[in-house]
């Protein structure tokens, strides 16, 4: 898998958290189609669209950010929902208000649950807590 090449070392420690609980981590799958999808998250699978982020750029960055925001899903998914954080502690900037739009037009996750993931997929910190405590 060519994402692991791009991966900083948080970002290594997510993906081992992912495998251990049971998640299946693809890359450049048929959702992948789709060149806006960098990542997906259904049932056990986490999809990294590889070929989608390095054509958009700075994949040393986006690759880690789309495997954490992934991640938080994962979590989401073990936990059967949201974390239920209230948005006013999960600020974000305008342009990442606009990215939970667009995921929210071609996923079935509620906004909620975007928000949480586009706050958290800077933070490994947050993101390897609540995987811990949702999915062990």
């Amino acid at each position: 898998m060519e994402f692991i090449n791009y991966l900083t070392p948080p970002g290594n420690e997510i993906l081992n958290i992912i495998r251990s609980a049971n998640f299946q981590v693809v890359e450049n799958s048929s959702k992948c189609k789709n060149k806006s999808i960098f990542g997906w998250q259904e049932s056990k699978i986490v999809i990294i669209c590889t070929n989608n982020i390095i054509k958009h750029g700075q994949p040393h960055i986006y690759i880690t950010e789309t495997l954490l925001h992934e991640a938080v899903h994962v979590a989401q998914s073990c936990k059967g929902g949201s974390f239920h954080i209230s948005k006013k502690l999960m600020p974000l900037p305008p342009e990442k208000l606009v990215d939970v739009k667009k995921s929210n037009s071609i996923s079935s996750n509620s906004s909620t649950t975007e928000h949480e993931a586009y706050w958290m997929e800077d933070k490994p910190e947050k993101v390897k807590y609540v995987l811990n405590k949702f999915c062990f």
